[in-house]
């Protein structure tokens, strides 16, 4: 049994999978900085000047559950496959073109053919309706930012604070972690007006940072500066290490308990009190109850 222990100890410590919840909270935080942090990074990436920018809702209705009318697979005479899809209609209204858009999008990403659309109309007016979308309305393609591979000097050049935390993403080109971490809080330190405003982005730095899995090195880095800022005390840092442990110990105590280890093997293994284990235990046999 000490044995078991052992492998499983050694399978969550080197295990790259990461927990559906610490995912979560992850994006969370991203999703609190990202207007902060993208938005002047992209205007000077994209070359535009954002006057304002308004939160749309994020949870967006479509009609994925609608059937399209008339859909096949067909073949040429060259034996190139395509798909034929007709929509009938007995009404001349506007938005056929987008709804069209919408089921091209749909079927090019499950059958990744090319498509031949084709609306027949029913109705008796003369149907005085666009058929194809307007050149600035046609998805052509997105921009593709690859932050790792980005010499980071680039974002380290910027006036812009925001911009500045993000080359902690960026591609180091040889340089040590820790000299590159050095120089990024340097320049916070020339790009920021007071300790308020250099306390501020040296916190986005540090949540930042997990994503290149150089918290701890952030961490040391910033305490070996002279500035008059401890992050140990910061309330994210605090937050987020003890989460973090947390989310470990619950993926501990899911693959013992997988493996029929008892409490207080998992609770050896967790470095977790046996009460708290149980806990865990009996939420994770409610959720499989509930899914079932």
């Amino acid at each position: 049994m000490t044995q078991i222990i052992l492998l499983l100890g050694l399978f969550v410590l080197f295990s790259g999978m990461k927990p559906k919840k610490e995912a979560n909270k992850y994006d969370k935080i991203i999703k609190e900085n990202l207007e902060a942090l993208f938005l002047p990074f992209l205007e000077q990436l994209l070359g535009i000047r954002i006057l304002s920018a308004e939160r749309l809702p994020v949870r967006l209705q479509t009609t994925l559950e609608r059937e399209p009318d008339f859909v096949r697979k067909i073949v040429n005479e060259e034996g190139k496959e395509s798909i034929l899809h007709l929509e009938f209609e007995s009404e001349a209204k506007r938005v056929i073109v987008y709804r069209v858009s919408e089921y091209h999008g749909i079927l090019l990403k499950k059958y990744r053919l090319p498509i031949y659309h084709v609306v027949v109309y029913l109705g008796k007016r003369k149907p005085n309706i666009p058929t194809q979308l307007k050149k600035e309305e046609v998805f052509t393609g997105f921009e593709l930012i690859d932050l790792g591979r980005l010499d980071y000097h680039q974002m380290l050049r910027s006036q812009i604070p925001e911009a500045v935390v993000l080359a902690i993403l960026g591609d180091f080109k040889g340089k040590p972690a820790e000299e590159a971490i050095r120089s990024i809080v340097e320049r916070l330190r020339q790009v920021t007006k007071g300790e308020l405003s250099l306390q501020k982005y040296i916190r986005q730095l540090n949540v930042m940072s997990g994503l290149r899995k150089l918290q701890e090195l952030t961490v040391k880095t910033i305490e070996d500066m002279p500035i008059t800022y401890d992050i140990r005390t910061d309330f994210l840092y605090k937050k987020g290490k003890m989460e973090g442990l947390e989310l470990k110990a619950r993926t501990v105590v899911a693959r013992g308990h997988e493996r029929g280890l008892s409490p207080e093997e998992i609770a050896t293994l967790a470095d977790m009190p046996v009460k708290w284990v149980k806990a865990v235990i009996r939420e994770i046999e409610e959720e499989g109850k509930a899914r079932d």
